[in-house]
């Protein structure tokens, strides 16, 4: 037990102080809670970024957006992306686990899909809603792929939650927005995220800062985008 709480030191050390205000969990803050992809023409937001930017690329998963929140260690509510509780169905996926080796509240986002399907070639509007987990627990699985109100860097927090027992996606570094088209076109080939169904590429900005300097809106952020 102690080597776990010491592995855990350095989230623990950078996550916030939870406010009802700001936690994903209040239904009636008027704010979307688990935001949207960045809007807009991605390439223009490329060529924004300084050189040598590192940016993180991860598979678009077909599914079911969701928010987790943990208190004591234990699951304590859950979310999909219309602010609906699902906490029960949450707690019956079979790789979300049920505890977590910290106490502090934390606060953790994810998709939840279909395992069965591992193609790029169907759309989302074939996955199975939220309103139909509870029928086909078996074959849904949970990939989380970020950490709210904590200040480390996006690679660091995925590597936290490996460490808490959450599956994470599959990713590619690159410091060369001339490198996205490529990534994109193995993608498009099938090279690219095949242990996942998707529906393009999200590219991620790695550094916290400048995260939180492009900010977001009430319904995006402006940090991360989506290719296809």
């Amino acid at each position: 037990m102690r080597e776990v709480t010491k592995r855990s030191d350095h989230l623990i050390k950078n996550l916030e102080r939870i406010s009802l205000k700001n936690s994903i969990i209040n239904y009636k803050s008027g704010k979307k809670a688990l935001l949207s992809l960045g809007q807009g023409n991605v390439y223009e937001w490329l060529e924004s970024l300084l050189p040598n930017t590192r940016i993180i690329l991860e598979p678009k998963i077909i599914g079911t957006d969701i928010g987790i929140q943990y208190l004591n260690g234990k699951v304590n509510k859950a979310i999909n992306e219309n602010n609906q509780e699902i906490t029960e169905s949450v707690r019956s996926i079979k790789n979300i686990p049920s505890s977590i080796a910290i106490k502090n509240r934390i606060e953790i986002r994810g998709v939840i899909f279909d395992e069965e399907k591992t193609s790029n070639k169907y759309k989302k509007s074939e996955f199975l809603g939220t309103h139909k987990i509870e029928s086909q627990l078996k074959r849904h699985r949970f990939c989380a792929f970020q950490i709210f109100h904590c200040n480390i860097n996006h690679f660091q927090s995925l590597q936290e939650l490996k460490k808490l027992n959450f599956e994470i996606p599959q990713t590619h570094f690159t410091n060369f927005t001339s490198d996205i088209e490529i990534y994109l076109q193995c993608w498009k080939e099938g090279k690219l995220f095949k242990s996942y169904p998707t529906n393009g590429i999200v590219l991620k900005i790695n550094s916290r800062r400048l995260q939180k300097y492009l900010g977001e809106n009430n319904i995006s952020t402006h940090w991360a985008y989506a290719i296809n």
